[in-house]
C-alpha cells in the first residue's frame, strides 16, 4: 500500500481565529499605501496581489522584495493550534502545505533556527525541493516559506513561473538546469522505476494524498495543471499511475462546490464530504485527521 503524504492549506490557522489571511490582506494594503476601498470581489489573489503590487510600485515605488519581506514578517505572528499538533501526530512524515508559516515546525518542536532548506536543489525563487526537516517529518513549502521571502508564491507572474518549473521538471526533464542534478522526464522516471521522491510534485504519482484546509479554487492553477497531467497521462498510458488523491471539504458547500466537485471527479480526485458541526471548523478538521487515523 502507498505510504500516505498530506496536502494541508491555509484554513486550518484560520480554525483558532487568531489571525486570518483577511488580516493579512488588511495589513497589506496598508503597507503598500493602497486604499482598503479598493475593489476585492470576484478577483482571484494572485490577480488581486497584482493589482497592489502595481499600484503600489507606480505611486510609491515600492519594490517587491520588500513587500514580500512584510509578508514574512505577518506569517511569523501565526501560532501553531490543535489541529497542527493532531496532523503531526498521525505520523506521516511527509506533509505538504501551502502555508508559509512555520507553525508545523513551531508544534514539532524544532528549534527555528535550524529551519532551512533541506532541498537537494537549493531553490531561491520556486519551490518544487524545498522542504524543512523535523525529527520526524518533512514539512514541504509548496508555495514558499517566511524564511525565504523571495520564494513567497503570490503574484501571476510568480505563479507561471512556477508552472513553468513544474512543466519543465515533469513533462520535458531538466537536463543542464540544475548544477546539482539532471532529472529526466517523471514520465520516464516512473516507468524506470527511479523515482526517488526529490519533489513534492513526485508524491502525486508515487504516494496516496490525502489534501484539506485548501480552497482549490481554479486560479491554483499549477495544482490544477498537476492534476490534468496526472489524469492525462493515466488516460493515455503514458505511465502506470496507481496511487489516490483524496479531497476533503465541507458538506454544507456541496452545492456552491458542484463546478469544482465535477473537474475534481474528471480529474480522478476522489472527495469526501464532511460535516461541520455547527460552523466548528476545529471540530470539522479533527474530524477529518480522525478520519485519516483510522484509514
Amino acid at each position: 500500500m502507498n505510504q500516505k503524504v498530506l496536502l494541508v492549506g491555509n484554513d486550518i490557522n484560520n480554525a483558532s481565529g487568531s489571525y486570518s489571511w483577511s488580516d493579512l490582506i488588511n495589513r497589506l494594503l496598508d503597507f503598500t499605501k493602497t486604499d482598503r476601498g479598493i475593489n476585492k470581489l470576484n478577483k482571484p489573489f494572485p490577480l488581486l496581489y497584482e493589482e497592489i503590487y502595481l499600484r503600489s510600485a507606480a505611486e510609491f515605488g515600492t519594490s517587491e522584495s520588500l513587500i514580500k519581506k512584510f509578508i514574512a514578517s505577518e506569517t511569523e505572528r501565526l501560532k501553531p493550534n490543535q489541529l497542527h499538533t493532531a496532523i503531526l501526530d498521525l505520523g506521516i512524515e511527509n506533509l505538504l502545505t501551502t502555508n508559509y508559516d512555520l507553525s508545523f515546525e513551531k508544534a514539532s518542536g524544532t528549534d527555528l533556527k535550524k529551519c532551512k532548506n533541506q532541498g537537494m536543489i537549493k531553490e531561491n525563487t520556486y519551490n518544487l525541493f524545498r522542504y524543512h526537516k523535523t525529527d520526524k517529518h518533512k514539512i514541504w513549502h509548496i508555495h514558499g516559506s517566511e524564511t525565504n521571502p523571495k520564494s513567497i508564491t503570490l503574484g501571476y507572474e510568480h505563479y507561471s513561473g512556477y508552472l513553468q518549473q513544474m512543466r519543465n521538471y515533469t513533462a520535458s526533464g531538466t537536463i543542464g538546469t540544475y548544477k546539482a542534478k539532471d532529472f529526466h522526464s517523471l514520465i520516464r522516471r516512473i516507468k524506470e522505476n527511479t523515482v526517488l521522491d526529490e519533489s513534492w510534485v513526485d508524491f502525486f504519482f508515487t504516494k496516496d494524498i490525502y489534501i484539506f484546509g485548501l480552497n482549490l479554487d481554479f486560479v491554483e492553477l499549477h495544482l490544477w495543471w498537476l492534476f490534468t497531467f496526472r489524469a492525462r497521462a493515466k488516460a493515455e498510458n503514458r505511465c502506470a499511475v496507481t496511487n489516490r488523491i483524496v479531497y476533503f471539504y465541507p458538506e454544507e458547500k456541496e452545492k456552491e462546490s458542484a463546478h469544482k466537485l465535477e473537474m475534481f471527479k474528471a480529474v480522478g480526485i476522489e472527495t469526501i464530504a464532511e460535516k461541520s458541526p455547527a460552523g466548528n471548523k476545529m471540530q470539522y478538521y479533527l474530524n477529518i485527521i480522525n478520519r485519516i487515523k483510522k484509514e
